[in-house]
């Protein structure tokens, strides 16, 4: 065994350059969602086509959400149990979503509903 090993501070030490490091993973990730925010912004302005800017807009907004919920919400420290119950919670949530949508869409012939 080594002398680092049996001394007493050593993984209390270990413990804090871990805690270090992620700190600047999320400093890190923060500037990205930052500098990926300002690249949306960019896009809005820019005299492009629509599909263009809302496929653009929604692939970073993708990569965003999944930086928030993989660091921020610390899934990925979590057991994989966790992130299973956020997936399947958010598929739900999706579902419910995208059923309500197409259920109170306008009607398409201007007719009026009964």
């Amino acid at each position: 065994m080594s002398t680092a090993e049996q001394e007493p501070g050593f993984h209390h030490h270990e413990h804090l350059q871990e805690e270090h490091a992620k700190y600047f993973t999320f400093f890190n990730v923060a500037m990205a969602l930052i500098l990926i925010t300002a690249v949306e912004i960019v896009i809005i302005y820019i005299p492009i086509h629509k599909v263009i800017v809302f496929s653009s807009l929604a692939v970073l907004s993708l990569v965003k959400f999944l930086a928030v919920i993989w660091w921020f919400m610390h899934l990925r420290w979590d057991r994989a149990l966790c992130t299973i119950l956020f997936m399947i919670g958010l598929f739900i949530a999706t579902g419910t979503v995208t059923a309500l949508l197409y259920l109170f869409e306008p009607d398409p012939s201007g007719a009026p509903g009964m």
